[in-house]
């Protein structure tokens, strides 16, 4: 009976629920992103986390610093985005950019990141 009712919580989860975490890199920007106290602060980190909560998208943020975050971008290995990029030419063409957070401020995702990951998020950030 256990293993029944566990099958079918299973079956009956959302899709998202299976995702692993997206992982949002920021650096230091005060005030609009930072660490404190080993947290990350300011008004865009709370603007992604909420847009990603809306969006059902598990996510972890990570302080990394901008050289390293290009790194990640050229490499391409696994979803993750990046905070606080502008949509200059020839970006899109490393990842993918999602709307802006702040100022001319976006996501920068590498291109492995889902575009149903995408949309789903940037319909919570048009919000």
């Amino acid at each position: 009976m256990k293993l029944l009712a566990t099958a079918l919580m299973a079956a009956a989860a959302p899709l998202w629920a299976a995702e692993p975490p997206l992982i949002v890199h920021y650096n230091e920007r005060p005030p609009h992103h930072y660490t404190e106290h080993g947290v990350p602060q300011g008004p865009a980190i709370a603007k992604v986390t909420e847009a990603l909560a809306t969006a059902h998208i598990p996510y972890r943020l990570r302080g990394t610093p901008a050289k390293q975050q290009l790194i990640i971008l050229q490499k391409n290995e696994a979803p993750a985005c990046m905070l606080a990029w502008v949509d200059l030419p020839g970006r899109d063409d490393k990842g993918k950019l999602s709307e802006k957070i702040y100022d001319d401020r976006r996501l920068w995702c590498t291109k492995a990141t889902p575009d149903e990951t995408m949309q789903r998020l940037n319909a919570a950030l048009l919000k």
